[in-house]
């Protein structure tokens, strides 16, 4: 090759000349062009502007005709200028012209830096949804206007990124941005319903359904977080924090998730998880018996302490539901301490006959008390410490007494005498009066009754409500 190849043209006065120089080339090359330059220069010596040019040489030109060539000159360079000042790129979006521009490279400089901006507010990489084209065309009677394609540009325009859409099963649920997202919202419905607390140790984490990711290209305001999209499947809010990051105001809309209110497709975590937890052992309680309280009176001498014990079992959970638990250990931590309670065997009345006797009529509507059938004469006892309140006869209950306890009387009825008189303290168990057959009766027996005490004095038969005597035996 030749390196260092100069042609040049130089004008003096009407001639010209053409030179070669610097030729530096490997000889074989230099010698083959040697005869092509020579053959150009004959051409260019025998053409007709070159004759011209000689017969014009050393000869001055009138001052009009230079004047007139240099018009003509003028002229065409006017011209020129006009028909590129006449050229204009007309803009148009999917084909339809939006305007026409002077500068082309004005149109590309905004268009880059408005797909920048809109790239770094979704921080994503953005390229527009139509078809812009700027074609330069003959154009005389329009001016330029810039502005108003610019701003055309801005209203009409819409973004695109490449996206991954993620599916379950096959079926479509929400797009990401990357393919790694797509890991992350497996993990994170995987984790969604695993327990963080620290006794709760993950053996097996299982989901049944396959997530996975296909292309696509959509609208930046589509993408979503693999946060949403777990949010979307689980209903769970995850707490790993890698999850948490949002895109801003773009993936939020008044605070609220874009995907509120829509439902993905239904998804089956499994997980396996080994819980320990501490445990309370009831304690038990255990029974003392005295005679100085009632029957049916107890206090609690000493308080009970739950024990403690560690558990760990092996739980299978569906969604975060329980489905089975298996106990694989557990140790007592502490033992625990039995309640001691003290009962009363003594019944809260006596029996009022001497001997027992035999029930022969029990409580019921038409009869108020029990009769006991004895010999007679028997001795008829006291049923608990208190006062005689009455000492009577009667045409039906023949001699009769009335004694006044705490919350109770008792009534005794058809006895053959009464041995204690009204005021008279009497104690359990003392023998009151004689069991007889006076007033109404078909024999020896003693009609006993317990009455509730409905005020201090006795006041007649049907002040104090009578109740059956048996349930205290």
């Amino acid at each position: 090759m030749l390196s260092n190849l100069n042609i040049f043209a130089g004008r003096c006065r009407f001639g010209f000349r053409l030179t070669l120089g610097g030729c530096q080339a490997m000889p074989d090359l230099a010698s083959s062009i040697k005869p092509l330059l020579s053959r150009f220069k004959r051409a260019c010596r025998n053409s007709e502007p070159a004759r011209l040019l000689r017969r014009l040489k050393g000869k001055t030109l009138h001052w009009s005709l230079y004047l007139l060539l240099s018009g003509l000159v003028l002229g065409g360079v006017l011209h020129y200028q006009h028909y590129r000042y006449s050229h204009l790129y007309a803009v148009r979006i999917d084909g339809t012209e939006v305007g026409a521009v002077r500068q082309a490279a004005a149109i590309e400089e905004f268009l880059e830096d408005l797909t920048g901006k809109c790239s770094s507010l979704y921080r994503l990489k953005l390229y527009p949804e139509q078809e812009i084209t700027l074609i330069r065309e003959y154009r005389p009677d329009e001016v330029d206007s810039t502005e108003a394609v610019q701003e055309a540009l801005r209203q009409r325009i819409s973004f695109l990124t490449d996206a991954v859409m993620v599916t379950v099963d096959g079926a479509p649920v929400a797009p990401v941005s990357t393919a790694e997202e797509v890991k992350q919202v497996e993990e994170a419905v995987c984790l969604s319903f695993v327990c963080c607390d620290e006794h709760v140790e993950l053996l097996e984490v299982e989901l049944c359904e396959k997530i996975s990711g296909r292309s696509c290209a959509v609208s930046p305001e589509l993408v979503n977080t693999p946060a949403e999209i777990a949010f979307l499947l689980t209903r769970q809010k995850p707490e790993q924090e890698f999850l948490v990051a949002s895109r801003g105001t773009i993936a939020t809309r008044g605070g609220e998730s874009r995907l509120d209110g829509r439902t993905g497709p239904q998804v089956h975590v499994k997980s396996v998880e080994q819980v320990t937890v501490e445990e309370e052992v009831p304690y038990t309680t255990s029974y003392k018996y005295s005679d100085k309280m009632y029957l049916g009176e107890s206090r609690e001498l000493s308080p009970g302490k739950n024990g403690l014990q560690m558990s760990t079992y092996r739980v299978v959970r569906e969604n975060g539901v329980e489905q089975s638990r298996e106990s694989v250990s557990s140790g007592i931590v502490a033992e625990p301490v039995a309640r001691v309670v003290e009962k009363g065997t003594l019944r809260r009345f006596g029996w009022p006959v001497a001997g027992g006797g035999k029930i022969t009529q029990r409580f019921h509507s038409g009869h108020r008390g029990i009769d006991i059938a004895a010999a007679l004469n028997t001795p008829v006892l006291a049923a608990d410490s208190g006062v005689v309140v009455v000492s009577s006869w009667g045409s039906s209950q023949g001699n009769y007494l009335v004694i006044r306890h705490n919350a109770y009387f008792t009534v005794y009825l058809h006895n053959s005498t009464n041995l204690v008189s009204v005021g008279q303290s009497v104690s359990r168990g003392q023998t009151i009066a004689r069991l007889g057959s006076t007033g109404r009766s078909s024999g020896p027996h003693l009609h006993f009754e317990i009455r509730r005490r409905n005020g201090y004095h006795w006041g007649g038969w049907y002040t104090h409500p009578a109740i059956n005597p048996l349930q205290f035996y």
